[in-house]
């Protein structure tokens, strides 16, 4: 095991804690901190993707067993939240992927992200609400996983996020996502292999690993946070997120 193995493998522990944890951070840390690594991004956004369905699967799991959420089956259970975000996620990045390979804009998309990350984050920090239907998670679905597939980042602030505005419960909108992220993320490390794209192993294996140890912290700060700072903290997590984003677009 050689220096850049282990400095990759600490980083996607420590990203995929607050992953686990918050339901967002892994790639939207992960795939700037790969680049100052020397990456490029066309090494880096399938070898997070796989990296990340690992953890989120794991997590997914410990989510449940620490009762952040119930992903036992019923049409009212997070289960069926999960089975719509990976149904409209699939979609948005087997297209994503698809033009993220072919036509990656790293400048449109940033811009594109960060604002939708910030404005996610002013609704969180003020509290605000809409009602929740079944239409609106799909569509928050569609649009994570578009942003997932083009940069290997963005997903989690929107679709954890965009859960608790519509009304979802903040742990379990965590817990849905991490579960939600793993089939989702497959789909596009599929999609870019499909494309002629090869993983480079280097990167994932300590990847795969940090990730996959990661979820056992992540999810236990889920569970032992009380509920009103946990919305709270999430909206500053996702308004730094935005605006540090917007920042690097203005400052590249």
């Amino acid at each position: 095991m050689n220096f850049d193995w282990i400095v990759v493998l600490i980083m996607a522990f420590v990203f995929e804690v607050i992953d686990a944890a918050f339901g967002q951070g892994y790639g939207t840390l992960g795939a700037p901190a790969l680049l100052l690594l020397g990456y490029s991004p066309k090494e880096i956004i399938p070898a997070i993707l796989l990296s990340q369905a690992m953890g989120g699967f794991i997590g997914g799991v410990l989510h449940h067993r620490f009762k952040n959420a119930s992903f036992l089956w019923s049409r009212k259970s997070d289960l069926t939240k999960v089975s719509v975000i990976v149904v409209s996620g699939i979609l948005g990045v087997a297209f994503s992927s698809f033009l993220g390979v072919k036509f990656l804009s790293k400048d449109a998309l940033s811009w594109y992200i960060g604002i939708m990350v910030t404005l996610i984050g002013i609704l969180l920090v003020s509290g605000w609400k809409v009602p929740f239907s079944w239409a609106k998670l799909y569509i928050i679905g569609i649009v994570s996983a578009f942003n997932k597939g083009m940069s290997g980042g963005g997903y989690g602030p929107l679709v954890t996020g965009g859960q608790i505005v519509i009304g979802v419960n903040p742990k379990a909108a965590v817990g849905i996502t991490d579960l939600a992220e793993a089939p989702i993320c497959m789909t596009g490390v599929f999609v870019w292999l499909l494309m002629g794209k090869a993983l480079n192993w280097d990167l994932a294996i300590p990847l795969c690993i940090g990730a996959g140890i990661a979820p056992f912290l992540g999810a236990y700060i889920t569970k032992i946070m009380k509920i009103r700072k946990f919305r709270k903290t999430l909206g500053i997590i996702v308004l730094i997120l935005g605006v540090a984003a917007l920042l690097k677009v203005l400052n590249p």
